[in-house]
């Protein structure tokens, strides 16, 4: 994007547009001397770092912007710019257009405000919407209970600098995350009674179907085909990827443990491990490393 020069007998003249230019320049300079190591340049306004800190709030990871490409003076400026001004300047706080994942657990219409609680952390932050339109979409997901859906909301949100969620300015989009087969599945799981196997069976805690769905969304993420989801008698749940010639089985038991077992039919050999819940990571390794040595 270039400003184009007014002709100087146009109606209206351009004698005043020096200072976007002159802004650019100290943008750019800022910018340079950032990426030099310089840290921000004293001649940059203090009040207006703020305010540029949320410029580029939309950039993605593996997304930036350049000025004046091609030449001697081009810097770029991306979301790890973004964040070294945010350090330099010492703001504790980030404003990030990102998708965050959790529970509606309240809404206020009259007031344009939500309270949302985060899946990986559980805590509850506070929202604002500013579309009238978002209302029904937040009123459709609301839930008090631990059981509400999780969604995924497109949100102007605000992080601190360890990259935690401490409010959301502003909702663009929201919907459910699991499919509807999969959170069907939980509620029916939610929905046992003690006693359900024949006289013998504890009741699936919610505790544990929240752990169950954080891996489930785990698996969805990587593509991962929907297993197969059963209760177990001592309160927790089973999930299983049966192939001809083996199966993966997560075990997710109510002391925050998963047992995992990838077993060949072939040489009865199996492969053992067990992790906390929160080795999201790791539990999704060990399961797509099983499928590619059993799956069909």
């Amino acid at each position: 994007m270039e400003r184009t020069a007014v002709d100087a007998e146009a109606l209206f003249d351009d004698r005043d547009a020096g200072i976007f230019e002159e802004a650019r320049m100290i943008i750019q300079d800022a910018l340079r001397a950032i990426q030099d190591g310089q840290g921000i340049p004293r001649t940059f306004p203090p009040h207006a770092l703020r305010e540029f800190s949320r410029f580029g709030r939309s950039l993605r990871d593996d997304e930036l912007i350049e000025f004046d490409s091609g030449t001697s003076s081009a810097v770029i400026y991306s979301q790890h710019v973004r964040r070294q001004i945010q350090e330099q300047a010492r703001l504790d706080r980030f404003e990030i257009e990102t998708l965050v994942y959790g529970q509606v657990v309240g809404v206020s219409a009259d007031k344009g405000t939500f309270e949302f609680r985060l899946t990986r952390s559980e805590k509850v932050v506070p929202g604002r919407f500013s579309s009238d339109d978002i209302v029904a979409d937040l009123k459709q997901y609301l839930d008090l209970s631990t059981m509400a859906p999780t969604v995924s909301i497109n949100a102007v949100a605000i992080q601190s600098m360890s990259e935690e969620i401490i409010e959301i300015q502003d909702v663009l989009s929201i919907e459910p995350v699991l499919p509807p087969e999969w959170s069907e599945r939980l509620t029916e799981l939610h929905d046992l009674e003690a006693g359900w196997l024949d006289g013998v069976g504890r009741q699936v805690s919610r505790k544990v179907l929240r752990e169950v769905e954080s891996l489930l969304l785990e698996f969805l993420d990587e593509q991962i085909k929907r297993p197969y989801i059963y209760p177990t008698e001592d309160g927790g749940v089973q999930l299983e990827w049966p192939y001809s010639t083996g199966e993966v089985t997560l075990t997710i038991t109510p002391d925050e443990k998963v047992e995992s077992c990838a077993f060949s039919k072939e040489n009865d050999q199996d492969n053992e491990r067990t992790f906390h819940w929160r080795q999201l990571g790791e539990i999704t390794e060990f399961v797509i490393g099983g499928i590619a040595e059993y799956g069909d």
